[in-house]
């Protein structure tokens, strides 16, 4: 159940927390790296890049909110998260890609466009 509904979804929501504590939740598209990595593309400047880059620990859901109430199947995640950098950044842009067509969606990444890709590593495969 939980790989279908990782497989079947485009936006997680990222649970994160500023330094001093304060939560903030966004919804963003994912893509994933096997089923222990979810990658996505964020600014810097976003509230909960700010708050990743002083408290990397998050947690996620995936769910479907076009189903009925009572129908919904959801997966919860905690983990910790980084900016890819370095000799990472062709990797995962590539698997970002792949991932993206595969959902239908037509949005990619360079590996020179400057776009920081984001990576929660669950620890779960």
């Amino acid at each position: 159940v939980a790989r279908s509904v990782l497989d079947e979804n485009r936006y997680v929501t990222l649970g994160t927390a500023e330094a001093a504590g304060l939560p903030w939740v966004s919804p963003v598209f994912y893509t994933l790296r096997g089923y222990a990595e979810l990658l996505w593309i964020s600014e810097p400047e976003a509230r909960h890049s700010r708050n990743i880059a002083v408290r990397p620990q998050l947690s996620m859901v995936v769910y479907d909110s076009r189903v009925p109430v009572g129908a919904a199947k959801a997966v919860y995640l905690s983990g910790v998260a980084a900016e890819v950098t370095g000799a990472g950044i062709a990797a995962a842009a590539a698997a970002y890609n792949e991932r993206s067509l595969a959902k239908g969606v037509r949005r990619s990444v360079s590996t020179r466009s400057g776009q920081p890709v984001g990576s929660a590593s669950t620890g779960r495969p």
